[in-house]
């Protein structure tokens, strides 16, 4: 079975709908025939590459503000800690 490819424009149109449209994951999946699955992975992302310009322009709501935060949050942590890791290990070769 092979996946079907869409366009960016495709990608984006649909984005739209759901955000500047405020219409549901599931509606647009109906109408455009695309899985809810993917055209939530694709607002996901999108979310995540233009959370400060959508904050800026009002666009994004404060769950979605919130989910995405705490998403950078645990990520920076992880980096964190992986960074102090690497850091203990160098001072043990220093030794």
């Amino acid at each position: 079975m092979s996946r079907k490819r869409y366009s960016d424009e495709f990608k984006q149109q649909a984005i739209d709908l759901m955000i500047e449209g405020g219409k549901t994951a599931e509606a647009v999946s109906a109408s455009l025939g695309v899985s809810v699955w993917s055209l939530k992975q694709w607002r996901k992302a999108y979310l995540r590459e233009n959370q400060d310009e959508l904050r800026k322009r009002g666009k994004m709501s404060a769950e979605e503000q919130l989910k995405l935060l705490r998403r950078e949050n645990a990520e920076l942590k992880m980096d964190n800690e992986i960074l102090k890791k690497f850091a203990a290990i160098l001072s043990k070769e220093k030794k």
